[in-house]
């Protein structure tokens, strides 16, 4: 049949049809759908020419099943096979189509292997097979309803390699299984695993309230975190050395994952450990990527792996992971990003049901907020569907304890509270987190996931960036300087930041919703910024006095304070702003810093102990803070932080300039923390002349 003209079905009862000049000049008179031993007689609703084609919208009186094969005819009786169009973005398509059993993908038993795909517009699905000792077959799958395609064989199929084909729109598409758990290298094949081989998690995950303002989260990237010759780790960027105990600095302090568990944070943030596509998984080390591109959802990357063609390697070395993480008594939160894919036209979206994994402008043009190529459809049942059921397989399998989101901001409303309910019902105390940046979007402000729809969200916090750019400066000015790096503007807005952010209607309903930070991976590091900020001529001492001062902002605001993986001992990334594809050289973290200075990471270490042992410091509601907090600012820029319960006060001292000043103190106070390290004089007055956070209780 030659492909003359193209027709879509956009609606259960609109078929657009497309006539090229190159076809034909004239008007077409009739359309007919023939199919399913069936044939309905098409109107034509309107007529327009766009470009070199005419456009027909017809209207018929019937119903076409969308796993079965239609032809449109014209009145010349030439055909065109019926595409999928519109239909898979409406409303009753997804209420008549959405699955809601949790058995999609591949079961495995000894004696039997279950295959279950969702895709109700394939007009056929197949099974591809390889066996271990390379036998090659391809078996036809049976439709069951509500769009799965359903295959059981019997036999042990165990480390078999498989993927599906299936034929949408005129032809055939290879893919991987989208609830596949296990691959080969680069996303080839999916395989069939027995779980009973899976690496056995024994740890219990630690004990954890669930406030999120009692956690301190540490986010680090699985290669850097051991990839530089200064750690000599066994198995330097993989999963096998992440959690590599005995590691030490050429002085003898502890480095790599000992180091984490001596600084006293609660959550490690793993950056992307599901399956990427930017790195050649069998040649890691001629690429880099941090992994905001997801490929296959829930199989781990295969690049920190021993052996990414291996169908276990991958799986057990993360679980180990993690299990090891939680026998030092830390919790993981993983990254993730649902908003993109790396690539719509490979991911099985496409490949099954065109059109339903992404959004579409009025002009039925893919939308790209992302600015990654594609926007995800959270809104769709099934997409939504898939969005949860893996977040739950990573919390279940994996004992993932936090997630934190991608551009949240782009995600759907009713997907995160569903998430979060869902996820209270397995377990109260995970948490959940994302950048809730309000961006452009189709689904409109009112439904999308930002930060200023707080009080939509429960119980999910976003990153503040106002902290960020308050505290630090400017992240896409270099030169501006934030209060930390010695501004005295304003300081209303730095009181509002240290009260949790949502005092006065500044940003937030409640501290637990605000990730405070002032660096990550995404943008330059505070030293970095504060090397040009501050010009050529400040010194090295300086900038990491105003660097302890914003760190120490985030660890004693309230809120939730998070930390970037190095911010403690200075890291630098030689300048580069976004390093996400830049070397190993650029984004490793040099552990020979913690030999310099060991001093200021100590500092840290003693502001968190100080944090997790005053509860004033971790409240959790509005009505808290405005009964037992107080902020007085002065001239100079310098900023006293009042706690005060029934039981204990306490006074912080944020300066951010060398003005000699004195403060008179209602009492005598313990000064606590000096700026440097622990202290135990007792004051009635405290004279202060340097950058930097000071700490006093009353007696």
């Amino acid at each position: 049949m030659n492909k003359t003209y193209y027709s879509y079905l956009d609606d259960f009862s609109q078929i657009t049809i497309l006539v090229p000049t190159s076809y034909r000049h004239d008007f077409v008179k009739s359309f007919t759908v023939i199919g399913n031993d069936e044939e309905i007689e098409l109107d034509i609703i309107s007529s327009e020419m766009i470009g070199n084609e005419r456009k027909y919208i017809t209207r018929f009186d019937g119903y076409i099943l969308l796993n079965q094969m239609y032809h449109i005819y014209d009145d010349l009786n030439n055909t065109s096979e019926l595409f999928t169009g519109k239909i898979v973005r409406t409303e009753l398509f997804d209420d008549i189509y959405y699955y809601e059993q949790s058995d999609l993908g591949s079961s495995y038993r000894k004696d039997r292997t279950k295959f279950k795909i969702w895709t109700p517009v394939a007009k056929y699905m197949k099974l591809e097979l390889l066996s271990p000792d390379g036998t090659h077959e391809i078996v036809p799958m049976e439709y069951d309803n509500q769009g799965v395609w359903y295959l059981r064989l019997k036999g042990d199929y165990e480390t078999y390699k498989y993927r599906y084909i299936s034929y949408v729109n005129g032809k055939e598409h290879t893919l991987t299984d989208p609830y596949g758990q296990s691959s080969n290298a680069n996303g080839e094949w999916s395989y069939v695993i027995d779980e009973s081989k899976l690496y056995k998690m024994r740890q219990q995950r630690p004990k954890f309230s669930g406030i999120p303002t009692d956690a301190v989260i540490y986010e680090t990237h699985i290669r850097d975190f051991t990839k530089h010759p200064s750690l000599q780790a066994t198995h330097p960027g993989k999963y096998a050395s992440f959690t590599e105990q005995g590691l030490t600095t050429k002085e003898g302090y502890p480095a790599g994952i000992d180091h984490v568990l001596d600084l006293g944070i609660t959550h490690i943030q793993l950056m992307p450990v599901y399956d990427f596509g930017s790195t050649d998984e069998r040649n890691p080390e001629n690429t880099y990527n941090w992994g905001y591109d997801p490929a296959q959802y829930n199989v781990p990357e295969g690049s920190f792996s021993s052996d990414p063609d291996d169908p276990y390697k991958r799986i057990n070395e993360l679980r180990k992971v993690i299990d090891d993480i939680h026998g030092l008594g830390l919790r993981v939160s993983m990254d993730v990003v649902y908003n993109h894919v790396y690539n719509h036209k490979l991911f099985a979206f496409e490949k099954i049901i065109p059109g339903y994994g992404y959004r579409f402008d009025n002009q039925g043009m893919m939308t790209d907020s992302s600015g990654c190529g594609n926007d995800v459809a959270s809104e769709r049942r099934m997409v939504r569907k898939f969005i949860i059921d893996s977040i739950l397989f990573w919390a279940k399998e994996y004992k993932m304890d936090a997630f934190r989101f991608d551009l949240m901001g782009l995600l759907d409303i009713r997907t995160m509270n569903t998430l979060r309910q869902k996820l209270d019902r397995f377990r109260s105390d995970i948490i959940v987190y994302g950048e809730g940046w309000r961006m452009p979007t189709v689904i409109g402000d009112d439904f999308a996931a930002h930060m200023y729809n707080k009080h939509l969200l429960f119980n999910i916090g976003h990153f503040n960036d106002k902290t960020r750019e308050l505290i630090k400066g400017a992240t896409f000015d270099i030169k501006q300087r934030g209060y930390a790096l010695g501004s005295s503007a304003k300081l209303d807005d730095i009181k509002n930041i240290i009260m949790g952010s949502c005092m006065n209607k500044f940003l937030f309903r409640y501290p637990t919703q605000s990730i405070n930070y002032v660096e990550c991976h995404d943008n330059n590091t505070f030293y970095d910024k504060a090397v040009i900020a501050l010009g050529k001529d400040v010194t090295d001492d300086e900038i990491k006095r105003r660097q302890r001062l914003a760190t120490s902002i985030v660890i004693l605001s309230q809120g939730v304070p998070f930390i970037h993986s190095g911010q403690e001992f200075y890291r630098s990334k030689q300048g580069v702003e976004n390093s996400y594809k830049s070397s190993d050289s650029i984004n490793q973290i040099n552990w020979d810093l913690i030999d310099e200075n060991m001093r200021d990471i100590n500092v840290v270490k003693e502001l968190l102990r100080i944090r997790k042992k005053y509860d004033l410091f971790r409240l959790t509601a509005p009505s808290k803070i405005r009964d037992y907090v107080t902020i007085h600012t002065h001239e100079s820029g310098t900023i006293r932080y009042e706690l005060e319960d029934e039981e204990t006060k306490l006074i912080v001292i944020f300066k951010n300039n060398t003005t000699k000043e004195t403060f008179n103190l209602d009492d005598k106070y313990t000064l606590i923390f000096d700026g440097r390290k622990r202290s135990r004089r007792l004051l009635t007055k405290i004279n202060v002349d340097e950058i930097s956070t000071y700490i006093l209780k009353r007696k």
